[in-house]
């Protein structure tokens, strides 16, 4: 017999490991689903484990790294633990920790840090995480820290590994941008044109290789941002396809309300209505919007008397909802001119499908791209962008009345309600969406902050709310939440009551 025969059908079944880095035993309890199949251990990591970012033996660092986010009152003692695996002789081990440090120095904002452990990474194929993030974190910390020359090196490397990554072109994007900012003041305006258009360049690349359309610069005149970009070719309306309605929840969004806005008016080939509720804003969002409305009847505003929430001003735009498709935009963010035909034709295409999703890409003003707590890369699944059709809202209703964690919740209950498989992904990989990063948004302010969803009021809420889904599974009637609750279905923090 050959050496793999041989493991494959005598050393396997007895729980002996190919080598020190798998442990066959291991991956059977940690993964039931390769039991169920009946599959090899080994041959399934090696075929899907690896994509999937599966462990290939039991590992420290990992539980480390998840117990210093959820237990930061004790985050000296796992900073320890975590600076000591580096240092050992596991390959596995160490690598994996110096990401789970890079991470989190760069959250602190310590980018000469992050790029140090990073770059204590031994190149090879047998590191972990497997994914390509670390290499994205290193070159994002090595240009935050002034050493743009590395960066360029990590991202040619990073490119021919993965050349079909999009994240990389936004990476490239971003070193343009630092350089620019490096350089000593051009010459010309057309030099610093220059430098925009080839950013842009690099973005478009990403629609145009997934056979979307490119955009341009709003004004040419000014520099790149997210609030100057335009499509490339004239909006068309098909006023023959289903009606989609977009709800856009707005508190004194009058600085970027414009830029939502218009990227929504520029959709093409989408029968659209966009109900926009101003929950209650002391400054001119309202007045922006009505500018808009008067010249798109497309575009509704409502008020709400006193502020209650993100939450609960969609579900003002739910209810007045005509559409048999309905989503939701937020009022800082810019949708792509194919975004909403993209879903629309999924959903179409696939009537099994009963919502679908797109991904997104969060940056600061200027498209800068980054991820507060980067995992296998900056572009991931939207939740936001859930398209649902009527009859959810139908058996569902509407969101829960909360301050944040509500479009997650719905999400899975869409899942809970109608099966797993129900909820389809549109252009996997490619950013649809650009989110603005806002230092008083609700994944930012202290008390919401993202960070609780590992410990605090975001972890309580989801336990709390997937117990409800788990123990309704398969019931949509019992799932249903009323536009006025007389009580609440599950328990939820204080802090997240409106």
């Amino acid at each position: 017999m050959t050496p793999i025969n041989h493991y494959l059908e005598v050393g396997e079944p007895l729980g002996w490991r190919p080598c020190p880095d798998f442990d066959p035993v291991w991956y059977r309890q940690q993964y039931p689903d390769v039991v169920s199949h009946n599959l090899s251990p080994l041959l399934h990591f090696i075929s899907y484990g690896i994509k999937e970012g599966r462990f290939p033996c039991k590992l420290i660092s990992p539980s480390l790294d998840t117990a210093l986010w959820a237990r930061q009152d004790q985050k000296s003692g796992l900073l320890k633990s975590l600076r000591t695996l580096v240092a050992c002789d596991s390959v596995l081990e160490s690598s994996y920790a110096s990401f789970a440090l890079a991470r989190w120095y760069a959250w602190q904002g310590d980018w000469h840090c992050a790029a140090d452990y990073l770059a204590e990474r031994v190149s090879g194929k047998r590191l972990m995480p497997s994914h390509n993030g670390p290499d994205l974190l290193l070159i994002e910390s090595l240009a935050r820290s002034d050493q743009l020359s590395e960066a360029w090196r990590s991202l040619g490397k990073l490119q021919r590994a993965a050349p079909g990554w999009y994240d990389v072109r936004l990476a490239a994007a971003n070193l343009l941008a630092w350089q620019a900012a490096k350089t000593p003041s051009r010459e010309s305006v057309s030099d610093s044109v220059f430098d925009h258009k080839s950013r842009l360049a690099w973005i478009n690349g990403i629609w145009l290789s997934s056979g979307l359309d490119g955009v341009e610069l709003a004004d040419t005149t000014v520099p790149l941002s997210l609030d100057n970009l335009a499509s490339g070719s004239s909006p068309l309306s098909k006023t023959d396809n289903p009606l989609l309605t977009i709800i856009m929840p707005a508190y004194n969004a009058t600085n970027t309300i414009s830029t939502a806005l218009t990227s929504l008016i520029q959709q093409c080939g989408v029968n659209l209505e966009v109900i926009v509720v101003d929950d209650a804003s002391t400054d001119n969002t309202s007045h922006v919007v009505e500018q808009f409305s008067q010249r798109d009847s497309r575009i509704r505003l409502l008020r709400q008397p006193y502020n209650r929430g993100a939450y609960a001003a969609r579900n003002v735009g739910l209810r007045e909802a005509r559409g048999q498709f309905i989503t939701i935009h937020d009022s800082d963010d810019w949708s792509h001119p194919d975004k909403l035909a993209c879903q629309v034709d999924a959903l179409q295409t696939h009537p099994e499908w009963q919502a679908c999703c797109t991904d997104w890409v969060r940056c600061s003003q200027n498209l800068i791209f980054s991820r507060w707590r980067i995992e296998e890369g900056w572009v991931y699944r939207n939740v936001s962008s859930l398209m649902f059709r009527r009859r959810v809202f139908e058996l569902l209703g509407y969101w829960d009345y909360v301050r944040a964690e509500a479009d997650t919740e719905y999400y899975y209950r869409i899942q809970a309600a109608f099966g797993p498989n129900v909820i389809g992904e549109v252009l996997r990989g490619v950013p649809l969406t650009l989110g603005r990063s806002v230092a008083d948004s609700l994944t930012s302010v202290r008390a919401t902050h993202l960070v609780t969803q590992y410990s605090g009021v975001r972890a309580d809420y989801r336990s709390a709310s997937q117990r409800w889904h788990r123990e309704n599974a398969g019931r949509p009637a019992q799932l249903y939440l009323p536009y006025e609750p007389d009580g609440r279905a599950f328990s939820v923090p204080k802090e997240l009551l409106p």
